[in-house]
C-alpha cells in the first residue's frame, strides 16, 4: 500500500514537472517569436529614420566654404633702473593674422591662406624698427581624380608692408633693403596633390615659375636679390620644380593649433650652370596657444635659404662682403587673440 502511493506521487510529480516543461518551452516559442516580429519593427523604423534624415540633408544648401581667421595683438616691453646685470629698455609690438577660406564641391577644390604680419621694436637710445613684416598668399585650385589625388595648381605671392633697413650700417642715414613689392615674390606651378588625410597635403610640381620683383631702382641696384649678372635688375623670372608639404591642425594638442609648411624650389634653368643644383628652401611653423576666451600665444619660426639673396658676411671683419647664408627668425608673442 506504501509503495503504490509512493509511484502515484511519484507520476504526479514527473506529470507536474514535465506539464512546467512543456510551458516554459511554449512560453520561449511566443517569446521568441515576438522578439522576431520586434527586430523586423525595429528595421522598418531603422529604415524610416535613414530615409528622412537623408530627405532632411537633401533639403539643407551644400557647404561648399569652409572659413576661419585668427588674429592676435602681442605686447612686450622691459624696463631697467640700476640693474647690475644690464639691459636696455625697450617695448614691442606685434600684430598677426590668418584666415582660410577653403571651396569644395563635386571634385573641385580650392584653398586660400593669407598670413600678414607686422611688428615694431623700439630699443632705448634706438630709432623704432620693424622687426615682423610679412604679406604671403597662397591659393590652390584642384580637381580630384581619386579620394586622395588631384590635379592641382598653386600661385604664391609675397611681399612686405613697411620699409626695412640694413642696421650694419652705423651711419644715420642707413640705406633701405626692402619696401612693399621690393622685393616681391610670384610662384606659379602646376602639378599632382596628394592628401592622405584631411590635415596633411603633398604637392609635387615639375612645372614652376618664380619671379622675383623689384620695383624700387635704388633697392634693385644694390644686388641683394637679384644677381648682378641679370641683365634686369628689376625683375627676374625662374623656371624648375617645386615641392611642398601642409601640415594643418587646430586641435593639435588640447588648446595648441598647428600649421606648418615647407617648400622647396629648384631652377633647373639658372643662367649659371654650376646653380642649377641649388634648393631654395622655405620653411614655416606657427603654434597658436589658446590662454583663455580673449587671451592666447603665438609661436613662429621661418628658416630660409635661397642662393640667389646675398647677405653681407661678417659686418665686423669683412664688410661689403656678401654671399647666400641661411636666414632664421623666430618670435614669440604673448597678449589679445581672437578667432572667429
Amino acid at each position: 500500500m506504501y509503495l503504490k502511493k509512493l509511484l502515484i506521487a511519484g507520476m504526479m510529480c514527473f506529470s507536474i514537472a514535465s506539464q512546467a516543461q512543456q510551458d516554459s518551452v511554449s512560453k520561449i516559442d511566443q517569446k521568441t517569436k515576438e522578439l522576431a516580429d520586434a527586430k523586423v519593427q525595429l528595421a522598418k523604423a531603422q529604415a524610416n529614420v535613414d530615409a528622412l534624415n537623408a530627405q532632411i540633408a537633401a533639403l539643407k544648401p551644400i557647404q561648399k566654404w569652409k572659413s576661419g581667421r585668427v588674429i592676435s595683438v602681442n605686447f612686450n616691453q622691459g624696463a631697467f633702473s640700476n640693474w647690475s646685470q644690464g639691459g636696455v629698455n625697450a617695448i614691442s609690438a606685434t600684430a598677426l593674422a590668418n584666415g582660410y577660406a577653403n571651396y569644395k564641391f563635386n571634385n573641385w577644390t580650392w584653398d586660400n591662406n593669407l598670413d600678414l604680419a607686422y611688428g615694431v621694436l623700439k630699443n632705448q637710445g634706438e630709432s623704432v624698427r620693424k622687426n615682423e613684416d610679412k604679406i604671403d598668399y597662397a591659393a590652390k585650385v584642384g580637381r580630384r581624380v581619386s579620394e586622395k589625388l588631384s590635379w592641382a595648381s598653386i600661385a604664391r605671392f609675397e611681399s612686405q608692408f613697411d620699409l626695412g633697413y640694413d642696421f650694419n650700417d652705423e651711419n644715420e642715414d642707413r640705406p633701405v633693403i626692402s619696401k612693399f613689392m621690393s622685393p616681391a615674390y610670384l610662384k606659379l606651378s602646376v602639378g599632382i596633390d596628394y592628401k592622405p588625410n584631411s590635415k596633411l597635403s603633398m604637392y609635387f610640381s615639375p612645372a614652376a615659375g618664380k619671379w622675383t620683383f623689384i620695383t624700387d631702382d635704388s633697392i634693385a641696384a644694390l644686388g641683394i636679390y637679384i644677381p648682378k649678372e641679370h641683365a634686369n635688375p628689376n625683375r627676374r623670372g625662374e623656371f624648375g620644380a617645386l615641392t611642398s608639404f601642409v601640415y594643418q591642425d587646430k586641435d593639435f594638442t588640447k588648446n595648441v593649433g598647428l600649421r606648418t609648411s615647407l617648400e622647396l624650389f629648384n631652377n633647373y634653368t639658372d643662367i649659371v650652370e654650376e646653380n642649377r643644383g641649388n634648393i631654395d628652401v622655405d620653411w614655416q611653423v606657427r603654434f597658436d596657444i589658446k590662454l583663455g576666451k580673449y587671451f592666447g600665444a603665438n609661436l613662429f619660426t621661418h628658416l630660409k635659404y635661397d642662393h640667389d639673396t646675398k647677405i653681407e658676411y661678417d659686418p665686423v671683419n669683412l664688410p661689403g662682403v656678401k654671399a647666400p647664408r641661411t636666414q632664421f627668425k623666430e618670435l614669440f608673442g604673448l597678449g589679445f587673440q581672437y578667432k572667429f
